[in-house]
This record gives C-alpha cells, sequence and structure tokens, in this order.
C-alpha cells in the first residue's frame, strides 16, 4: 500500500492535446487531470483502517485531510459536533465569502462498512470524490476565473450529513454567496457495462424549489462539457442521499456527480478496495467537474 506522504507526489504525462483543441481554454485546464495524483489521493485515504466518523482515532484521519489540503493553501477547520457528543471538524480550501460568487466542491472523506469500527476503508465511497475534489480545487484555482472556487471536504456524511449541515447553516446565517454546490460522492466504479453513464444529479423539488432551475441548468451544462472533454456517457437524476442535501434545503443550488455504484455489490462494505477501481473513469469525471465549473465562469472563447 501507498506511503500516505506520496499523495501528490509528482504528475503523470499530460495526454497530447488534439488538434480541435489548440487554443480552448478549457481543454487546457482538463489536460492538466493527473491520474497519478487521483490514484496516490484515492490509496492514501484508504490506508486507514478505517475512517468511520465516531471511530476514537479518526482525529488522525482528520490531520491527514488537513495536511493534504494545506498543500494547496490555508485551510479553514470547521468543528461540529456529532450525536455522540464528539466533536469533528470539515476543511474548506478557498474564500467562501467572496462577493464576485462562489463555486463550491464538495466531497465527504469519512466512510463506513457493515464492520465501520474496524475496517471500513470507503475507496469508491468517498476517496474517490475528495480525490477529484482536490484535483478539481488544484487545477481551477489557478485558472484566473470570475468566481470563487472552495472546496469543503465533510465528515458524518455516513451518519447523516452532520458535517454538511453545520457548514450549510452556517453558510445561510454567514451570507456566503454560493452560487452553486457540486457534490462528488463515489466516481470510480468499474461497472459491467463500460458505456454506462456517469449520472449528474441535479434538483427536482426537493425542500427548496426556487433553487430548481439554477441546478437544472448547471446539471444540463454539465452534460453538454461531458461530451466535449471527456469520454463518458451520461443521464440525469436528482440529488439523493449526500451531503448537497443541507445545501439545498438551506436555499443553495445544488447538484452532484455519481457513478451509480450503489449497484456494486462492493458498496458500502470492507471489499470497498481501490485495486478494483476504475481510475481511468475517476479521471474523465475530473474531468467533467474542471469544464463545468471554467464554462460556468464563461472561459469558452479560445485564446
Amino acid at each position: 500500500m501507498m506511503d500516505r506522504r506520496m499523495v501528490l507526489a509528482g504528475a503523470a504525462a499530460l495526454a497530447a492535446r488534439p488538434g480541435w483543441a489548440q487554443g480552448d481554454p478549457i481543454a487546457a485546464l482538463v489536460d492538466q487531470v493527473s491520474q497519478e495524483v487521483l490514484v496516490n489521493t484515492v490509496y492514501g485515504l484508504t490506508s486507514f483502517p478505517t475512517r468511520f466518523t465516531d471511530h476514537p482515532q479518526f482525529p488522525v484521519v482528520e490531520e491527514w485531510v488537513h495536511d493534504v489540503m494545506a498543500l494547496q493553501g490555508d485551510v479553514t477547520r470547521f468543528g461540529f459536533q456529532m450525536p455522540s457528543g464528539k466533536t469533528r471538524h470539515n476543511f474548506i480550501l478557498g474564500d467562501a465569502s467572496d462577493t464576485r460568487g462562489v463555486i463550491l466542491i464538495g466531497a465527504h472523506y469519512d466512510s463506513a462498512s457493515e464492520d465501520s469500527m474496524n475496517n471500513a476503508p470507503g475507496a469508491n465511497d468517498n476517496a474517490t470524490g475528495m480525490a477529484a475534489m482536490l484535483e478539481a480545487y488544484r487545477i481551477l484555482s489557478g485558472a484566473g476565473l470570475n468566481k470563487s472556487v472552495v472546496a469543503m471536504a465533510f465528515a458524518g456524511e455516513e451518519q447523516g450529513f452532520y458535517g454538511s449541515a453545520a457548514i450549510a447553516e452556517f453558510a445561510r446565517a454567514e451570507g456566503w454567496p454560493i452560487e452553486m454546490m457540486i457534490n462528488l460522492d463515489m466516481l470510480g466504479w468499474r461497472p459491467p457495462n463500460p458505456a454506462m453513464p456517469m449520472i449528474v444529479e441535479y434538483d427536482m423539488g426537493n425542500a427548496v424549489a426556487g433553487n430548481d432551475a439554477a441546478s437544472a441548468s448547471f446539471g444540463q451544462m454539465m452534460a453538454e462539457v461531458a461530451a466535449d472533454y471527456t469520454t463518458l456517457n451520461t443521464s440525469h437524476t436528482d440529488i439523493w442521499a449526500s451531503d448537497y442535501m443541507p445545501f439545498e434545503a438551506t436555499g443553495f443550488p445544488a447538484m452532484g456527480l455519481y457513478d451509480g455504484g450503489v449497484d456494486d455489490p462492493r458498496y458500502g462494505t470492507s471489499r470497498d478496495i481501490p485495486d478494483v477501481l476504475d481510475f481511468g473513469r475517476l479521471q474523465q469525471a475530473t474531468r467533467m467537474v474542471i469544464a463545468g465549473v471554467a464554462r460556468y465562469c464563461g472561459l469558452s472563447e479560445p485564446i
């Protein structure tokens, strides 16, 4: 198993850019996605026996997440309380109060299984989402966009979105100008049919009606950039059962990407290990996130 310190060591050679992409600034961004970095992040997170939020050693996981995120900038630690009484933390990269508007990319870093207190590697659920979030932030934060890109790592998702619920309420109270919350939860399942779509989830009702249109528009744009900049097929469904739900309920537009992995017999078990993942699919999903955010921020004209 890879050493945790190897997470961001090195980068894979960038794929040759096709002729049509010359001068396309979005193509220049998505070409920077490193599968090696994604792999190292997933293996780093899964090197802990469990990342169950109520585990006594969970603070060690927290420090690892903090330190990896700190390689990309100043990290804000956001504490919240679990029903057990334990204080746990979310971690934030970027300026969430930027008046230009905020695109929030979020993923949970905790895990669960049939033996959560002892063996919950959580490779696809959700080391893959964390890897994509961090790689997307790395590339987008240096792209000179006209919005603030913010990355948030949530704990307490597996027990009921406790981390994201706490910070969503804080964001509402503070008036953070979040224009879209993009949730990344399970992106690396290797489905039996390689053509199985990556699922673009957007708000179709839920708790607040006023944020539906923005979510649907962003979701449809994500499908468009998937066709333009990735090898992925896409389909649409509603948001459900992940960390975008508290943001939607507090009024923020929210959408997500999801690989259909609940149909994997390894889902939610101690067999959710990195060795069986499709890292090429994870890389394509990361390209999709970057392209969608960049296009939303107006980066579409050739340079």
